[in-house]
């Protein structure tokens, strides 16, 4: 990527403006692009070199060296608390140098050496600061402002939460571009029963049950969106996943084809002919590829959750119309204290939608909606916490319930929290959507999938004990500085990653809303389920037992000396 200014003085004022410049340039690509879009180099010119007719001069150019990388905007510390930050940074991290502009995860920082910076400034400055403040301010010259200011955090749910956009700015991140429509002169939709059918999130553990109940439902050929370096490896990342969770069968590879692609891409990165191929041959398309961190922000989020969910809404009008399921979530729903009724209706009010997780759902929600209007048929599926399969207990070790289930489990004490889970066991959710797609007739329609009954996080907590893992109940604030002094330890806590959500005084909104009683209406969901013998487990002793055994046999949380049984 090339700009215009000087880039041969070498007078230290034009040094310092080309590195500010190339800094503010790879900023701004972070924010808008792809990761795999980001360019890695910027050459600064004092003009583009022309032909005569105006156009730029690509020969003229100057060759890229390999010295000028991103690290050459470098714009080193001017004060003195910089330099300490920067030191401290440089030490921990074990790298050379750190700029003012320099991003602390990109420079190789994670949850845990976030807790060893910050205990380290604590002791270099006598300042506490928080890991979640580090999140929030990740570069030298942000955090020494925050460090020089201490001004409080922004509220959690407000425009200034650090993890979201403003309700205003969330609106028009929905708006769908106009070419996402059905293409002049598509084929109609199929009708069921579907021959062919495209899944993303293939190799996570919603999807792998997913691929196993449309491979049970129907005789249809799955064709498996995957990162991947060709289908074949696609493939096998796919079977690895179906058996890491018991659900794979003998014969399931002749139904399924790996697609090696990206959802964080333009055109799910997909060449030319394979584009094409499933552009023709797909005929309903089930879109459960997400990535699922509730500690990232909704930038880092959004070419995955968002700009993926808009190629696959491209995708579905070319060439012949297909219809769209899409995996959203509760959380699309507002925070809002005290008793709520949410029908199955399409989101529509960004207000209280607080998160980068929780937001990049809110606005794929939305763009099924346009894509309905626009003659798209879609359909949205809103499940809650999804859960261990109700009948092996099988499940992901890696998702926040489960990692704050084995931080408490961990530090043996649990957080006092007046929220209500809706735990959707991911067999149950698995059922109920292919069930819903393969019948085609429910096109243009929004499903609630909470649990069988809220589940409040006090009676959690009692059934843990019941299962063999007691735990002492503190006071939020004494749990949170526990979690923290143990992360300051280094010790191996499953919720040290996860710090971020937390505060000193309170979790963040993210995490649930405290006194907030919504009932979600399943009326829908009732329908289209009426007759198919698909129930949900209520979370009891028996379903939470269940995924407790499962995560000791596999080692994710410690054994139980004793078991106490009634």
């Amino acid at each position: 990527m090339n700009a215009s200014l000087p880039e041969t003085s070498n007078a230290p004022l034009t040094q310092a403006a080309w590195a500010e410049l190339r800094a503010r340039l790879r900023d701004f690509a972070a924010r808008e692009l792809p990761d795999a879009m980001i360019p890695s180099r910027f050459v600064v010119l004092p003009d583009l070199p022309r032909l005569p007719n105006g156009k730029v001069d690509r020969a003229r150019l100057p060759a890229v060296t390999g010295e000028e990388t991103a690290a050459t905007a470098y714009v080193a510390p001017s004060t003195p608390q910089q330099t300490q930050i920067a030191g401290v940074w440089a030490d921990v991290l074990g790298i050379g140098r750190v700029g003012v502009k320099d991003n602390f995860f990109e420079l190789g920082g994670d949850s845990l050496t976030a807790a060893q910076m910050a205990a380290r400034l604590r002791e270099a400055t006598g300042v506490r600061l928080g890991v979640r403040e580090l999140f929030d301010h990740p570069t030298v010259e942000g955090l020494a402002r925050r460090l020089s200011a201490r001004v409080p955090a922004a509220a959690a749910g407000g425009t200034g939460h650090a993890r979201s956009l403003a309700a205003r700015e969330l609106a028009a991140e929905a708006v769908l571009p106009a070419d996402i429509a059905p293409q002049p002169g598509a084929l109609p939709a199929a009708p069921a029963p579907y021959r062919s059918i495209l899944v993303t999130g293939g190799t996570g553990y919603t999807g792998a049950f997913l691929i196993r109940e449309l491979l049970d439902r129907s005789r249809a050929r799955l064709y498996v969106l995957v990162r991947a370096e060709s289908p074949r490896h696609a493939e096998r990342r796919v079977r690895r996943a179906m058996e890491s969770y018991g659900v794979w069968r003998a014969g399931d590879e002749r139904r399924i084809t790996g697609v090696p692609g990206d959802l964080g891409r333009p055109y799910l990165a997909l060449d030319r002919p394979t584009y094409l191929r499933l552009a023709r041959d797909v005929e309903m398309i089930v879109h459960n590829g997400a990535w699922s961190s509730y500690a990232l922000p909704y930038r880092r989020l959004k070419p995955v959750n968002v700009l993926g969910t808009r190629e696959v809404l491209r995708l579905a009008g070319r060439h012949r119309v297909k219809p769209v399921h899409y995996i959203s979530s509760l959380a699309v729903y507002p925070g809002r204290p005290g008793d709520h009724r949410w029908a199955e209706d399409a989101a529509t009010d960004p207000h209280g939608v607080v998160g980068g997780y929780r937001q990049t759902k809110w606005v794929g929600d939305r763009m099924m909606a346009q894509a309905h209007e626009r003659g798209l048929p879609t359909c949205v599926y809103r499940p809650g916490q999804i859960t261990g399969a109700q009948t092996t207990g099988a499940c992901a070790t890696d998702t926040f319930l489960n990692a704050t289930l084995k931080g408490c489990i961990q530090l043996g004490a649990a957080l006092s929290f007046d929220v209500f889970l809706e735990m959707t066991p991911v067999d149950y959710c698995a059922a109920a959507v292919a069930h819903t797609a393969l019948g085609g007739a429910w096109h243009g329609t929004a499903f609630n999938l909470p649990g069988a009954q809220p589940l409040a996080w006090d009676r959690l907590v009692d059934l843990l004990a019941g299962c063999g893992y007691p735990l002492r109940r503190l006071p939020y604030a004494r749990w949170y500085a526990e979690l923290a002094a143990a992360a300051e330890r280094g010790e191996d806590n499953e919720l040290v990653r996860f710090l971020p959500l937390f505060g000193p005084k309170l979790p963040a909104d993210d995490l649930g809303y405290r006194g907030s009683r919504p009932v979600f209406d399943t009326t829908n969901l009732r329908a289209a389920l009426a007759g198919s013998g698909i129930a949900c487990a209520a979370p009891e002793r028996e379903l939470i037992g269940r995924y407790l055994d499962y995560f000791e046999v596999h080692r994710f949380l410690p054994p139980r000396a004793e078991r106490n049984v009634p």
